[in-house]
């Protein structure tokens, strides 16, 4: 029989024994068990979906008595050794059915205390608010564990400093990132401010004195502080600009590049789930598979192919408290190829925005408004830009200008627009000095209204 004979050589690098708290120790370990995700494979992690969606058929047929009906609707008993056969199956839940069933779409067992109970409401940005509720211990759980393996994807340092402005924000300084992060030791100084507290030389003057490696706001205040730090030919650089509440396009990442040399994180969330897909370092986004299932699915409801344009469903694997189930967020996206970096979630190629943001043309063709502006955002002179449809004819583009456009910047915006599919509709421009945005966090691009142009807004 023979003997291991230990050495230092063969010993590992010693480390400082370290005692975590309990919070903090189930914390990391969840962290470890998602990372493990990188590690496997796209079969394996089916799998492991499966079991989950197994469980959680299982809890939701007995404890929700919307979901108990919806289920049996489809004979559930009879299929339910095949969760992904009992998915496919079900109906599409929609934001109205969260609204009119949210007392039966509970799923109440005898331990629950009422406490571990939070209420998340969503901005209403749709036109239909919705509320959620969630078991805070496992949800909050697994939001901190996704968002530390989001930081350690794009190599963050929390002992740098980080800004974060956006509506509605509370005003705050702190020395840590959080609380997790002084568990962990690490102290780098966080500062909130509300962006409707100054104007953007406000916000600029705040951030060339606070000099953060971070900022986090929304991508269209990105790029609206980088267009007017490039007009007073300002110097701030940041490491990172985090993306928070809404899509990223291509105009957001160039002028962002331009001014503070700094790329935008692409990050896609909602109220109601909370982490959908985090971007790895190709910044590709991966879809969050532990927590989320996510589908794209045409008309009909089935699966689109990558390059396809759907809609995306959502099912929270671990919803207990409220199962969403192949819920249906309103927002469009498209699947992509398996990534470079070799992390085997799936990757989402693009985001194109809300469902409500397509426009069809009389052949039937759904154009999606928002990445029509990828080009337009580009133009010096355009510091925003609105379209909306008239009584689903007449295309109007709202431009707030810096100065008042030129033939030249007429004709360029008209070969924008019909070289996307909109040259069958009349098409008027409008310039203005202020686009009257709503007040909520996210801008819409592109509205609807049911009356016919008039020819004003």
């Amino acid at each position: 029989m023979s003997h291991h004979k230990f050495t230092a050589e063969s010993a590992s690098p010693l480390q400082v024994p370290t005692m975590y708290p309990p919070e903090l120790a189930q914390l990391l370990l969840l962290k470890q068990q998602i990372n493990n995700y990188e590690h496997s494979s796209p079969n394996n992690i089916r799998q492991v979906q499966e079991k989950q969606l197994a469980a959680l058929f299982r809890h939701a047929h007995q404890y929700s008595q919307f979901w108990q009906n919806r289920l049996n609707s489809i004979d559930y008993q009879l299929i339910k050794d095949d969760p992904f056969k009992v998915l496919s199956a079900l109906p599409v839940l929609s934001r109205n059915n969260l609204q009119q069933h949210f007392d039966s779409l509970k799923a109440r067992w005898k331990s629950l205390e009422e406490k571990q109970i939070i209420t998340a409401k969503s901005s209403g940005s749709t036109g239909e608010p919705v509320r959620v509720e969630k078991e805070v211990n496992r949800y909050m759980c697994y939001y901190t564990a996704t968002s530390l393996l989001e930081h350690e994807w794009q190599q963050r340092n929390p002992r740098k400093t980080i800004a974060i402005l956006g509506i509605g924000m509370t005003p705050a300084k702190r020395d840590s990132w959080g609380k997790v992060y002084e568990m962990l030791g690490m102290f780098g100084r966080s500062e909130i401010r509300a962006a409707e507290s100054g104007t953007l030389d406000d916000h600029l003057d705040w951030l060339a004195a606070l000099k953060p490696a971070y900022l986090k706001c929304s991508p269209v205040l990105a790029m609206e502080l980088a267009r007017r730090a490039i007009e007073q030919k300002r110097t701030i650089t940041f490491d990172q600009v985090i993306s928070h509440w809404e899509r990223i396009a291509p105009a957001h990442q160039y002028w962002v590049k331009c001014a503070f040399a700094a790329p935008i994180i692409n990050r896609y969330s909602c109220e109601e789930l909370g982490w959908l897909a985090i971007s790895c370092p190709q910044q590709h986004l991966h879809v969050c598979s532990p927590t989320v299932l996510l589908e794209i699915v045409d008309n009909n409801n089935q699966p689109c192919p990558p390059g396809q344009t759907g809609r995306v469903l959502v099912t929270a694997l671990q919803s207990f408290a409220m199962p969403l189930i192949r819920y249906e967020l309103g927002d469009l996206a498209e699947w992509g190829e398996p990534c470079s970096c070799g992390r085997p979630m799936p990757v989402l190629k693009k985001i194109w925005g809300r469902e409500r943001h397509l426009i069809k043309r009389p052949d039937g063709k759904q154009i999606p408004m928002p990445f029509l502006g990828d080009e337009i955002g580009q133009l010096k002179s355009i510091r925003a830009f609105r379209f909306r449809q008239y009584a689903k004819k007449d295309i109007v583009l709202e431009l707030e200008v810096t100065q008042k456009l030129t033939t030249s910047d007429i004709q360029q915006l008209t070969r924008i627009v019909n070289k996307n599919g909109l040259d069958c509709f009349p098409f008027h421009i409008a310039e203005v000095n202020r686009i009257d945005w709503p007040k909520q966090r996210k801008r819409d691009e592109f509205i609807r209204i049911d009356s016919p142009w008039q020819g004003n807004l």
